[in-house]
């Protein structure tokens, strides 16, 4: 088996290995706010139902959607933005409506094109609150639909690397670009970019509705992504591609019949592309959004030049033996290299200033490191990073150190053939890290997750105390007795005693057979919140019981 057979089966096995262990992508915008509030318990029904968002957010493929305790649509006409506020959506309701429970599900697209869902609770009159979560900002996606546009992702990113990597060829090596093997590199990095894109504008309508591979040619789909900034730059991305096509071939054939611009056209074309990239994604709802992409396309750019030209060492190191030491080409390859170990220098130095910026931006806490598949990914792709900076250390010093009858590109053909094997871990890291929410997001999400205990309030009968959100501010606090108490009242307080808080009376309703709820319970900061029942079961006789819940 060859070499760059070898290599090829490797890159596959371990991009098969972070897809398997990527999970479903969860939300990036966050509910701050609903009208109705979650939970809460009304005198009469709304006119209306409307959900903020700390972003802008989509609904061309989402919906808004209001349901009655039996399953039946109360809504009226469709999801709108209320007063082109893009960071809102509201419908209307049916008027009069009676006392009852109804919930509103949603499902938007956020500003850096990852799908949000979620529901809102509330009670009209004295019925019983609908035991259904609050808002979860989470949306499910379609799992075969999700890996293959993590795989696109790679295929973009690999593919404009290979055709980046050309760079090389036209400043170091001027005479590689008559290499067949080098030109079907470059080529074949031209159509990955190609495949990567067209995957990538194919899969955002299904992957943001929740659909399947059969919803690819839905027409609401399509006209949706066109509508939105990532079909947008996808689209000019497939422009630019196609134009920088047309100059390669210019390149790759007789210079002397084209003006002197064309490399320089290329270069600039080539910056476009690279905007694309940087101004999507996780970049779209950064603050101030131009820093972000700037510091995403330098980023980038880094990583093309420098992971690109390795791959372009590569393929001439392996397909020229030994034997051919001595040719003017190599020769004049060879003799580029200490240049290209000072340009790798900066882009190594590069990648590290702007990745500790990303890193930090999209991670928020040192808590989310550890706690996020975000952090996570990103500690992979920092350990595959390390690792290339020692691999290149090492090929730093073999051409320092020259060995008499053997050419520097021999000689690095064991670590060119890692290196590229590495980079092109960290491009599938990075495929994946994409679809992934960041660190910070990811964290607000899981700590704002309503927390419950049990706790025995006699010898045969418990409570489960709630509290909704997880995270200190107002709150819902929620008691279940079990069916063993018959209480005649039941009341609650909250105290932290690490701070000296409290006591804070709650003041619990019914909602429902041995259900309290108390709606709008201040707690003012983080810590382990305990909660007080008593039960009354009688004009003397009363129990009580205290819950810990840890409240972020």
């Amino acid at each position: 088996m060859s070499r760059l057979r070898r290599l090829g089966l490797a890159l596959l096995a371990g991009l098969a290995l972070l897809l398997v262990f990527a999970p479903q992508a969860g939300a990036h915008a966050v509910v701050v706010s609903s009208d109705p509030v979650d939970g809460s318990r009304l005198a009469k029904s709304p006119a209306a139902v409307t959900v903020r968002f700390d972003e802008s957010v989509g609904i061309e493929v989402g919906y808004l959607r209001v349901v009655d305790s039996s399953g039946r649509r109360v809504d009226t006409g469709s999801a709108t933005h209320p007063n082109g506020d893009g960071s809102a959506i509201t419908v209307s309701l049916k008027a009069g409506l009676g006392d009852g429970s109804y919930l509103a599900s949603f499902r938007v697209t956020s500003a850096d094109s990852h799908p949000v869902a979620g529901t809102v609770r509330w009670v009209v009159g004295n019925g019983p609150l609908s035991a259904v979560s609050g808002p979860s900002g989470s949306a499910p996606v379609n799992g075969a639909v999700s890996s293959t546009l993590a795989v696109s992702h790679w295929l973009s990113f690999a593919g404009v690397g290979l055709v980046g990597g050309s760079w090389l060829i036209f400043v170091l090596w001027p005479s590689g670009r008559t290499r067949r093997p080098i030109r079907r590199l470059v080529w074949t990095g031209w159509t990955a970019a190609v495949l990567g894109a067209l995957g990538e504008f194919a899969l955002q309508g299904p992957y943001a509705a929740g659909s399947g591979f059969g919803a690819i040619l839905h027409t609401d789909l399509i006209d949706a992504t066109l509508h939105a900034n990532t079909g947008d730059l996808l689209s000019v991305r497939l422009v630019l591609i196609g134009i920088l096509g047309a100059l390669l071939t210019a390149l790759f054939g007789n210079l002397r019949r084209w003006p002197n611009w064309v490399p320089e056209a290329s270069a600039i074309v080539g910056v476009g592309v690279v905007i694309t990239f940087a101004a999507s994604g996780h970049s779209e709802s950064a603050n101030p959004r131009w820093l972000a992409v700037l510091v995403d396309a330098l980023h980038l750019t880094a990583m093309i030049v420098w992971l690109g030209g390795l791959a372009v060492l590569l393929v001439a190191a392996l397909t020229r033996s030994p034997e051919s030491d001595g040719d003017p080409d190599t020769d004049e390859l060879s003799a580029g290299l200490p240049v290209f170990s000072r340009v790798a220098m900066a882009c190594v130095a590069t990648l590290a200033i702007t990745g500790t910026i990303q890193a930090w931006r999209e991670i928020g806490t040192v808590d989310a490191i550890t706690s996020t598949r975000y952090g996570q990914l990103v500690t992979l792709k920092v350990v595959l990073f390390c690792g290339l900076v020692v691999l290149g250390y090492f090929a730093r010093r073999a051409l320092q150190n020259p060995v008499p009858g053997r050419t520097s590109l021999h000689r690095l053909r064991r670590t060119l053939l890692t290196e590229v094997s590495v980079g092109a871990l960290v491009l599938a890291a990075t495929g994946v890290l994409i679809s992934q929410p960041p660190g910070k997001v990811a964290l607000a999400a899981d700590r704002g997750k309503p927390r419950s205990t049990t706790v025995a309030v006699t010898s045969s009968a418990s409570a489960v105390v709630g509290v909704s959100p997880g995270v200190h501010g107002q709150v819902q606090v929620t008691v279940q007795l079990s069916s063993g108490l018959h209480p005649t009242s039941v009341s609650a307080t909250a105290s932290l005693p690490a701070k000296d808080l409290g006591p804070i009376p709650v003041s619990l309703t019914a909602a429902g057979p041995n259900s309290y709820t108390g709606s709008g319970v201040l707690l003012p900061t983080a810590g382990v919140w305990q909660i007080t029942i008593t039960v009354q079961t009688s004009q003397f006789d009363s129990t009580i019981a205290v819950a810990d819940l840890r409240i972020y």
